[in-house]
């Protein structure tokens, strides 16, 4: 999946953090509270199972567009992980494999 998000924005590592994201339509989630999420999107009308730190991510986009680190920024008061080093490369990774499922785009 990190080959067709790669392939899809032209873009190198270094480029991500001033990248912005935004989702690519208005979906419904569906949770059981587990560790996953039902994402129906409604562009494409396809169904997806993503992570529910996917699933928060995108709802913490919302309708605008950010860059990594603002979402970063954004998320790190309610995510205890310690290193923000590592909360941003975990940001990067789950939304490089939302553009590659084509739920979110990069601009």
């Amino acid at each position: 999946m990190r080959l067709a998000f790669w392939n899809n924005c032209h873009l190198c590592a270094n480029e991500l953090i001033y990248m912005k994201w935004r989702n690519d339509s208005v979906g419904r989630f569906y949770s059981s509270n587990e560790s996953t999420v039902v994402y129906f999107d409604s562009h494409s009308g396809d169904t997806h199972l993503i992570s529910d730190f996917a699933a928060y991510l995108m709802q913490q986009l919302g309708d605008q567009s950010l860059t990594t680190e603002e979402l970063v920024n954004k998320i790190s008061p309610s995510i205890d992980l310690g290193d923000s080093a590592d909360l941003e490369e975990a940001v990067s990774g789950v939304l490089g494999e939302l553009v590659a499922l084509d739920i979110l785009r990069c601009e």
